[in-house]
């Protein structure tokens, strides 16, 4: 009897003590894994997502998708708080329902149903759509005119200059105030997002700052830009521009050498009954075969060391399927993680393409 007291005791504690860690835990916190490194996490320790459909400040993520995917959600957006060591901003937006979701540089952050348990990031990758959040110095976000772009570590638009040379800043003085360089303390500080495929690095600026490049590039801010999703410096005096990521890159292993990847490190694959600028794979096929397609607003950009064209062709549902020298490319349905090129020479008929 007395050990069931003890019990009951020992529960209602339990009870008092749970809301009031809950209380003091911040809004976004942040969590050290072995495969991703920092990645944000919600007051209840588990790991939070973003998915790639949405646009700045809003979800597309509701019914069914969001009983998979719960929104992060608050009362009032004064309760935000971040950790220490977060850059970012955090927001809310209005749901459908009325609830404020919230937002990290724009984006709207979600927990994943099947995550169990603090540390689990079984959500990564899912439908190749969702990913956890690393805080990020350079990440990709959306804009509804220009595709996809790199912004900074507050969401802020990030710019390249066509007279600076590779690794060598030409802004100075007037310059460099009407155009911030993206600076970092060290550069072992910069923390690429997910799917940015390319080299970042830093480079000394006179005053001995290090500026964050990327594929060679000094990245910049541009002064007039006032909040997160704005790209007023994009082609200010032809020679300022927003910087899109890389739509293709390349992989390689051993056996097959250098092929082409997705940005997010997927294999690509060409089928031979295809013809230049026509896809020969539908229904069941392309349910194994998923083709690689991009929304029109995306520029198309290739990485280093890729010297063929790339372009798009309309299929027949309207999506845009990429083509790599007039040849569709697609994805494999067993091809499960970076690295994977389980498809090559399936049927005799499917390969991975060479650059």
């Amino acid at each position: 009897m007395l050990k069931l007291r003890n019990l009951v005791i020992l529960l209602c504690l339990a009870l008092l003590v749970t809301p009031a860690l809950a209380q003091d835990a911040p809004t976004v916190g942040l969590m050290n894994t072995e495969t991703y490194g920092d990645i944000l996490v919600g007051p209840n320790g588990m790991t939070l997502y973003t998915f790639s459909p949405d646009p700045l400040n809003g979800s597309v993520c509701s019914g069914r998708c969001a009983e998979a995917w719960p929104p992060l959600t608050v009362e009032s957006a004064d309760e935000l708080t971040a950790a220490e060591g977060i850059p970012g901003v955090l927001g809310t937006f209005e749901r459908e329902d009325g609830t404020l979701q919230v937002s990290y540089n724009g984006l709207a952050l979600y927990y994943w149903f099947r995550d169990e348990a603090v540390g689990d990031t079984t959500g990564h990758r899912v439908g190749r759509n969702w990913w956890v959040v690393p805080p990020a110095t350079v990440s990709i976000a959306p804009h509804p005119e220009l595709g996809n772009i790199l912004v900074g570590p507050t969401g802020m638009t990030l710019y390249l200059f066509t007279n600076d040379t590779e690794n060598t800043s030409a802004c100075y003085d007037q310059c460099a105030t009407n155009w911030p360089p993206l600076l970092v303390e060290s550069a072992d500080a910069l923390v690429p997002g997910v799917n940015l495929p390319g080299t970042f690095a830093t480079t000394e600026r006179t005053d001995g700052t290090l500026q964050v490049t990327y594929n060679g590039m000094p990245l910049y801010y541009w002064k007039d830009d006032a909040a997160i999703g704005d790209a007023t410096g994009e082609g200010r005096g032809d020679v300022w521009y927003v910087i899109a990521p890389e739509t293709v890159a390349l992989g390689s292993s051993d056996e097959l050498g250098d092929f082409l990847i997705s940005a997010d490190g997927m294999t690509l694959y060409m089928f031979t009954r295809d013809t230049e600028g026509v896809s020969n794979c539908a229904g069941e096929c392309l349910e194994n075969w998923p083709a690689y397609t991009v929304s029109a607003v995306n520029k198309l950009v290739a990485g280093m060391g890729i010297e063929g064209e790339l372009a798009t062709i309309t299929r027949d549902d309207g999506s845009l399927q990429v083509t790599y020298n007039g040849m569709p490319l697609y994805f494999w349905k067993d091809d499960k993680a970076p690295g994977d090129a389980t498809g090559q020479n399936v049927g005799e008929v499917w390969f991975v393409v060479a650059p």
